[in-house]
């Protein structure tokens, strides 16, 4: 059976799950990754940490394409125990000096994707798993190449209730013109991922695989362990990444747009000027968990000695 041609947009770096989605998909090996773009407040640096990633799990081939760092008129946050740069940019919690060396292509992500899309059209489905400004940015400079993805597999929205959920809040502009720009779009929204959240031991038997990629991630996830406490680490975009292979979710579908002005702006709304989409409304996890970790703690292909020079 031919494999899923996919792209991943993240926004690496700040919260833990995208780094694990990203390893999830490349262990699982049921989609062929054609590139990862990166999105939001410095993504240079992001594509740095995907690129480290890469290496670590022997996938050095996946190119990485750095994006837009600015909400189209939102402006983002910078959380206290981070470091700002003279621009007023943040350096990205999970960066260090230590990744700089790690190869990020010079074309930009919009590019990419539109490219991409036009290389295979109807075949390349986009994982969002960040703020949707990237999306925003190739469904107005190329709208046509925008509208030959398959479709958009997001983690973001909230479905449950009114609650403008953390990817769609960043930029609620740019994930307006994203939702209504063409693109067919899955939604798995916060109300459906925050089930994802790991317990105490859970957590631990993470920490504890072996596997040429677990030191870097290791390091990760104790970083934001150590500057949110109290937080569980939530697997939220690695369902979203599932869901491209395998059906952990049950869905409804409806006409769903980004709400705009007053107190619902950041909302993910069913109205009947929104772009046709499915949302998820059921979750197995007991069978997601199970999937999860029997993927995570599968042997990579990858030579342990990449490690050496990571992190």
């Amino acid at each position: 059976m031919e494999k899923k041609k996919i792209i991943i947009d993240t926004d690496i770096g700040d919260d833990i799950d995208d780094a694990y989605a990203l390893s999830y998909l490349i262990k699982e090996r049921a989609t062929e990754l054609l590139g990862v773009t990166t999105v939001y407040r410095n993504s240079l640096q992001r594509a740095k940490i995907v690129s480290a990633l890469l290496h670590t799990l022997n996938e050095t081939h996946v190119k990485v394409y750095a994006g837009n760092d600015y909400p189209y008129k939102s402006s983002f946050t910078v959380e206290k125990f981070e470091k700002v740069l003279p621009d007023g940019r943040p350096v990205i919690p999970h960066y260090d000096d230590t990744l700089a060396f790690f190869p990020v292509e010079e074309k930009g992500a919009a590019e990419f994707i539109a490219e991409t899309a036009e290389r295979y059209p109807g075949e390349v489905t986009l994982l969002a798993i960040g703020p949707l400004t990237n999306l925003a940015d190739v469904a107005r400079k190329y709208p046509s190449s925008y509208k030959k993805l398959k479709g958009v597999v997001c983690m973001g929205g909230c479905f449950a209730a009114k609650k403008a959920e953390w990817n769609i809040r960043c930029d609620p502009e740019g994930a307006a013109i994203a939702a209504a720009g063409g693109a067919l779009f899955r939604y798995i929204g916060v109300d459906i991922t925050i089930r994802t959240s790991l317990d105490k031991a859970e957590t631990e038997r993470l920490m504890q695989i072996r596997s040429p990629e677990t030191p870097l991630l290791t390091k990760m996830l104790q970083k934001w362990i150590d500057t949110h406490p109290g937080r569980k680490p939530t697997m939220h975009d690695v369902l979203a990444a599932a869901e491209l292979t395998e059906s952990f979710c049950g869905y409804a579908e409806g006409k769903i747009a980004v709400a705009l002005e007053g107190a619902e702006k950041g909302m993910t709304v069913e109205r009947q000027d929104g772009g046709d989409a499915a949302y998820a409304v059921s979750f197995n996890r007991e069978a997601f968990m199970q999937r999860f970790f029997r993927v995570m703690e599968t042997d990579g292909a990858a030579d342990a000695a990449t490690v050496k020079n990571v992190g």
